[in-house]
């Protein structure tokens, strides 16, 4: 099952990824020359080159794991109903503030693009789905079944 993406979002994953390639190359010239320097045992700049090029490394993995990829043009979304790229604002019964969230995908969860992304595949984002202006859902957070009220549905702008 490919996972959901917009255009924009898949651009910045190339960019992020061929940066995370550099580093890694970078970090692994790091390492040789660290390594060049003697005893590994007690060589800190060589244990935390490798330190950092595990994290790198497991960041690129991380973010290869989500593919392959479908991605979603901007004129795809809809706001008729709650989906893949809205911008959806939420009110919490009892909370006079509502709060904005963006459905979206792990991708632009792991990139952190967005604030309060709430992942289509995630508990509330199920819950959210398919929900208009004014619907009422409830969800079981803590122990405490808790209402929440769709006040706004927009498409997510363009970055």
């Amino acid at each position: 099952m490919a996972t959901l993406i917009l255009r924009d979002t898949h651009r910045g994953l190339e960019k992020k990824m061929k940066s995370l390639d550099k580093l890694k190359r970078e970090t692994s010239l790091k390492i040789r020359d660290a390594a060049s320097h003697g005893d590994l045992k007690e060589n800190a700049e060589y244990h935390a080159a490798r330190e950092a090029q595990s994290l790198i490394v497991r960041k690129i993995q991380l973010l290869q794991t989500h593919s392959p990829f479908q991605i979603i043009e901007y004129i795809e979304i809809e706001t008729d109903k709650v989906g893949f790229g809205n911008k959806v604002t939420i009110r919490e019964e009892g909370k006079d503030e509502a709060e904005d969230y963006y459905l979206l995908g792990p991708i632009e969860f792991e990139l952190d693009l967005y604030p309060l992304v709430v992942t289509i595949h995630s508990p509330f984002g199920q819950a959210i789905v398919g929900k208009k202006i004014d619907e009422d859902f409830t969800l079981e957070i803590r122990g405490k079944e808790t209402k929440f009220t769709i006040t706004a549905i927009e498409k997510i702008s363009a970055e």
